[in-house]
């Protein structure tokens, strides 16, 4: 499932944009009060949140397969990687971790506090690379979603977008290794910060078997299949 674009809430899109594009170099524009920055096969989109609204997210972007150290270094100086501690299937302090689907991942906060992954998929074909930098960030990988109803949501998410789950059973990904939407309970924490996650304004663009769309009052979440 290719996740072509996401839309999330923000309190800055422009710290958003100067974040993503300045700091790290993306593709970013303005989209009237909406900021868009591009990835090289997926878009995310930040919009402005309503009054009050704590809006931060966990997202996960694929890098290509084997190059997670060189993502640490590239990153690193861009941004503080953010480390694990207190966990007792990660070595203390750990700022790259591996998954027992044979993936690498890092992880840290974006310019709105969201938590955002990058993984290195060994289930992805290869994309050689001659150095990584800001074209090195492929697709959106995951976007996770919050509920009171893990079961509900979990099935109109399949249903909406055709996939099936991918890995977990009371935090659940559904679609495959090229992009997944996580639903997760309501309050539980997006590693390693412990972000409480929460249902929070969400629309969810992926490519499908066939057109769909569906609304969930929750965050409310917009998913559409095309």
């Amino acid at each position: 499932m290719r996740i072509v674009q996401i839309t999330l809430a923000s309190a800055d899109p422009g710290g958003q944009a100067e974040f993503w594009g300045e700091r790290l170099g993306l593709p970013a524009r303005a989209a009237g009060s909406a900021v868009e920055v591009g990835l090289r096969r997926s878009t995310i989109r930040f919009e402005p949140a309503g009054d009050g609204v704590d809006a931060r997210y966990h997202f996960a972007i694929n890098v290509p397969p084997g190059s997670i150290e060189d993502a640490a270094a590239w990153l690193g100086e861009r941004q503080e990687l953010l480390a694990f501690h207190g966990d007792p299937d990660v070595e203390e302090g750990a700022t790259i971790v591996h998954t027992d689907r044979g993936a690498a991942c890092l992880y840290f906060l974006d310019g709105g506090g969201n938590v955002v992954e990058l993984i290195s998929n060994p289930h992805l074909e290869s994309e050689p690379e001659d150095s990584f930098g800001p074209g090195s960030l492929l697709e959106i990988a995951e976007i996770g979603v919050a509920t009171a109803d893990t079961d509900a949501t979990r099935a109109a998410v399949q249903d909406a977008f055709g996939a099936e789950v991918l890995w977990g059973r009371l935090l659940t990904a559904i679609g495959d290794d090229h992009g997944v939407v996580i639903v997760a309970p309501e309050g539980r924490g997006w590693i390693p910060v412990g972000l409480p996650a929460r249902p929070l304004p969400t629309t969810i663009v992926a490519e499908g078997p066939r057109p769909a769309q569906a609304t969930l009052p929750e965050g409310p979440y917009r998913l559409r299949a095309i």
